[in-house]
């Protein structure tokens, strides 16, 4: 990010909306890297650990070392914010949430975790400011998607997602790595699944109803998880006949996961799971994005694949696949509402984020015209 060239298009510097980004671990420190290119936005990162505080100071990034979750550190970096995002685990959210709608500002945040989401939902209330909850990858650029199908569908759309973010090659016998975050990895793996079945919501464990999918010339393994569509199954309860949401690995992947979790009983010990992944799995860049939604409505039946790759960068490393996507779409919502592309106020829900509005974002444009 060093020697970055800012966007000239828009206000001065001097003029740019403040936002404070909470978390400068990968999923933070992409959003830094594409608000720190656009002159309408003074970026500034939050984290609790100083050696990426350090770290995004080196990069010429404004950070200081705070909690997202202690009042009194955070709400004086809040003032006089547009809004604040919030990249750190899902503990943060809800204090953070509340913060923002005590200091009045927008909020913004990547959280996967129903619970957590439901209490930002509570703290967003009547306020005139703006609470968009579970935006980047899936839940965002997903829930986009399948609403849009679910929205160009005849009666009766029966709508499977299934998302996979892979290394670009296969390594290790789990067929992953460490490739994005570990604690979102676990939300999708050990919470509840919430699903539309004959019309009707259904709550289901994770890990389960287990299938073999092909995409074009590849096999892969397709299986429950919990997060992604939990807000469009709440919206279109009763109005569609199925909405459901699979992660995508490379084959023989949940077995693997099964034996962890279940035989060797880690999902009582989830703090043991997530030191094994954390520590046990490779940290990879070079990653891919597959998404295939299928409706299997008997009127129309549809289906649409979109894939991205991992972008080469000039010194040789990669700029990983879905750190692009979850990060333009971010920044697509934060521009939407702090400069007034499209009403909102309170809880800004992803079947409110249209194709439409999301690309009269520079972001949203970008995001939605590749892949």
């Amino acid at each position: 990010m060093k020697g970055q060239q800012h966007i000239s298009e828009g206000p001065t510097k001097t003029s740019a909306s403040k936002i404070v980004v909470v978390g400068a671990g990968r999923a933070g420190e992409a959003i830094l890297d594409l608000l720190c290119k656009d002159a309408r936005f003074q970026p500034l990162a939050i984290d609790i650990d100083y050696s990426r505080v350090r770290a995004m100071r080196e990069a010429g990034i404004a950070a200081e070392q705070a909690s997202g979750s202690d009042a009194a550190q955070i709400i004086p970096i809040l003032k006089g914010a547009a809004a604040v995002v919030c990249a750190a685990p899902p503990a943060v959210t809800a204090p953070l949430a509340h913060f923002a709608a005590e200091i009045g500002c927008h909020y913004v945040d990547m959280c996967e975790d129903l619970s957590a989401v439901e209490k930002v939902v509570a703290e967003a209330g009547e306020s005139e400011f703006c609470f968009a909850s579970g935006c980047g990858l899936a839940p965002g650029l997903v829930t986009l998607l399948v609403d849009t199908m679910i929205k160009e569908a005849p009666d009766g759309a029966d709508i499977t997602a299934f998302v996979g973010v892979l290394p670009a090659e296969r390594t290790n016998r789990l067929g992953y790595g460490n490739l994005w975050g570990i604690d979102g990895l676990m939300a999708e793996y050990v919470n509840p699944c919430l699903a539309i079945e004959n019309g009707e919501i259904v709550t289901g464990p994770p890990l389960q109803n287990l299938e073999q999918i092909q995409i074009g010339s590849e096999s892969f393994e397709a299986f429950s998880t919990s997060g992604s569509l939990g807000d469009l199954a709440q919206y279109y309860h009763g109005k569609v006949q199925g909405l459901s949401f699979k992660t995508l690995r490379y084959p023989g992947h949940l077995d693997y996961i099964r034996f962890l979790l279940d035989d060797l009983k880690l999902s009582k010990r989830l703090y043991m799971f997530r030191n094994l992944l954390l520590n046990g799995l490779p940290k990879i860049e070079r990653d891919r994005v597959i998404i295939h939604i299928i409706d299997r409505n008997p009127t129309r039946p549809q289906h649409q694949t979109r894939l991205f790759d991992a972008i080469a960068l000039e010194n040789g490393k990669y700029r990983s696949a879905v750190s692009s996507v979850a990060a333009q779409h971010v920044c697509a919502v934060i521009d939407i509402i702090v400069h007034g592309l499209a009403p909102c106020r309170g809880v800004l829900h992803h079947s409110d984020l249209t194709m439409d509005t999301l690309g009269r974002s520079r972001y949203g444009h970008t995001l939605l015209t590749s892949g």
